[in-house]
């Protein structure tokens, strides 16, 4: 049986690249910091996804379970 990993992930997508935010989910001061860095990225009209599992699901509110979010930009398509 597998081990959860310690260390979480939160990777934003934007014009700057591919920003990895890790953080301990047994670290409450670091939980509210990236839980307020989703909320904002949410009130711009981003998106997120927990790929923790196969196949992976949006999520509009952050999950400190999650191993793996994947936020970017919404798409636009035409």
């Amino acid at each position: 049986m597998m081990d959860r990993p310690k260390h979480h992930v939160v990777r934003i997508l934007d014009r700057s690249g591919d920003t990895r935010v890790t953080y301990d989910p047994a670290d409450a001061e670091a939980v509210r910091d990236v839980e307020a860095r989703f909320a904002r990225l949410m009130n711009d009209s981003f998106i997120a996804f927990d790929v923790s599992t196969q196949p992976g699901r949006i999520i509009t509110t952050f999950d400190s379970n999650a191993t793996e979010i994947i936020v970017s930009p919404r798409f636009a398509g035409g």
